[in-house]
């Protein structure tokens, strides 16, 4: 998984994965590794001591490269964090989560003589408590690895290249977060919105971003070195009969990533233009790209009802007139500002994304977020990153229209819905090649999109201030 950030709104704690999980994919992992191994390669890695190989567990006595001269790669990762919001949301509380992910790559070529394809496999196993969920209220996540604790299939796909990789054709279970919408620095933020946006996870519950993700066929056309142009069709409901529940139906309702409809579907298009991307290019690299989508699905208006009254008004039938289709449209600039010399990718980049979707039926149809990535932060710290950034959700005007008539028609005190904000600086600190500490802060503003969100008791939930330390391992 390229970036797990981005995913349907955050999820609170209830209900536990089976404790076969772990082993599920673990397993994986331990078939394949055990298919080969040669004492040369192993002595190759251990030679490399325990603190400076790349990965926690080795070479798995040399079966692990082995594997690789045929093709295939084993790999996993094991992100864990503690966090806690210490002033404002819902209660002060501090959380455990975790998740691990198992990947396995084969290049066809290499294993079977199948000349242009690859195959890939990820599997996510995912446990601890929400803090966005259960002590936040907010619409964003503030963790890009929230999820409701389970063990699910995240990406099962065949690609098949053409015209020396000029073309290629992916098919299967493709993640949509990892073909769109990407940003080199805005990935180096744990932040949820700065994967998969803040926009898309709140009004496309269905799916799309992490952990959800269903079939899809994507083509990618490179007829230039600089150019790129991208298109795709996935299904639009990966969570059949979610939308009406609790924020995190989605993720209940498929909890093992294989329940999913074909049908609704959502189409993809996206153009991407860079500049100076070659490794040993002295002018600074710029990446530009534009996209949008178009879901066939029925969405519900967010103010009007059937009869034409409010849906605030006591008087509704509380029947809310229906949009066909829904769409989104946007923009994305990665542009390295500044590189320390004699670094391949070390320097400073700044990032900005944008978003817009329609605004009759989004709760949060403008997006936008940007930041600032430092690479190579001190002299002897070249792997270390530091990053700033900030992403703005604003709500919809229709929706603040509707609190108006609520306050109008039914007494409501409640103010309007504005917008919901992020705040983030993070420090990612290499301590060995495969473990890396990530020390983070964030500020929400207005936590559900409103400064007068109240929870059940009638209290105002505050801005709220999370710190967090996060541990990478590479397994």
């Amino acid at each position: 998984m390229q970036n797990n950030k981005g995913m349907s709104p955050a999820a609170s704690d209830e209900g536990r994965p089976g404790k076969t999980g772990v082993c599920a994919l673990l397993g994986v992992m331990a078939v394949m590794g055990g298919l080969a191994a040669t004492p040369a390669q192993a002595d190759e890695e251990e030679a490399k001591g325990f603190w400076q190989r790349d990965t926690l567990t080795g070479d798995w006595g040399g079966a692990r490269s082995s594997l690789e001269e045929k093709g295939i790669t084993v790999s996993a990762t094991y992100t864990g964090e503690a966090l806690g919001n210490v002033s404002g949301g819902l209660r002060q509380r501090a959380v455990a989560s975790g998740l691990l992910q198992a990947d396995v790559e084969a290049d066809l070529e290499k294993a079977i003589g199948w000349q242009g394809g690859l195959f890939h496999f990820t599997g996510l196993y995912t446990h601890g408590r929400s803090l966005s969920g259960n002590f936040l209220q907010n619409w964003i996540p503030s963790r890009d690895i929230e999820t409701s604790p389970n063990t699910r299939l995240f990406a099962l796909w065949l690609q098949q290249s053409f015209f020396d990789d000029m073309v290629s054709l992916k098919a299967g279970v493709v993640p949509m977060q990892e073909e769109f919408f990407n940003s080199e620095y805005a990935a180096n933020l744990i932040g949820s919105p700065f994967g998969w946006p803040g926009s898309f996870a709140l009004n496309y519950p269905m799916g799309g971003g992490y952990p959800l993700s269903g079939p899809g066929t994507r083509l990618k056309i490179k007829p230039t070195d600089n150019l790129a142009i991208l298109t795709a069709v996935f299904s639009g409901d990966t969570a059949p009969g979610a939308g009406g529940g609790r924020p995190d139906d989605a993720t209940r309702r498929n909890s093992t990533g294989t329940d999913f409809a074909l049908e609704s579907p959502t189409w993809f298009g996206e153009v991407q233009y860079g500049l100076n991307q070659e490794k040993d290019s002295k002018a600074l690299p710029t990446m530009i790209k534009v996209g949008g989508w178009y879901h066939n699905h029925s969405y519900n208006d967010l103010r009007w009802g059937t009869d034409n009254l409010s849906l605030s008004d006591p008087s509704s039938n509380g029947e809310a007139q229906r949009h066909k289709g829904n769409w989104a449209a946007y923009a994305i600039l990665d542009q390295m500002l500044w590189r320390r010399s004699g670094e391949a990718g070390g320097g400073l980049g700044f990032f900005v994304r944008g978003t817009l979707m329609p605004d009759d039926r989004n709760q949060a149809p403008y997006y936008v977020d940007t930041g600032l990535v430092l690479k190579g932060t001190f002299e002897g710290r070249d792997d270390d990153v530091a990053a700033i950034g900030f992403a703005y959700a604003g709500a919809s005007d229709r929706l603040s229209q509707r609190d108006a008539d609520a306050r109008a028609l039914a007494g409501s005190r409640a103010g309007d819905h504005d917008y919901e904000a992020m705040l983030e600086v993070s420090y990612r600190y290499k301590v060995t090649p495969w473990m890396t500490l990530v020390p983070d802060a964030q500020y929400i503003m207005h936590p559900g999109g409103t400064s007068d969100y109240t929870d059940a008791n009638g209290e105002t939930i505050k801005d709220a201030v999370i710190l967090g330390l996060r541990t990478v391992l590479t397994l």
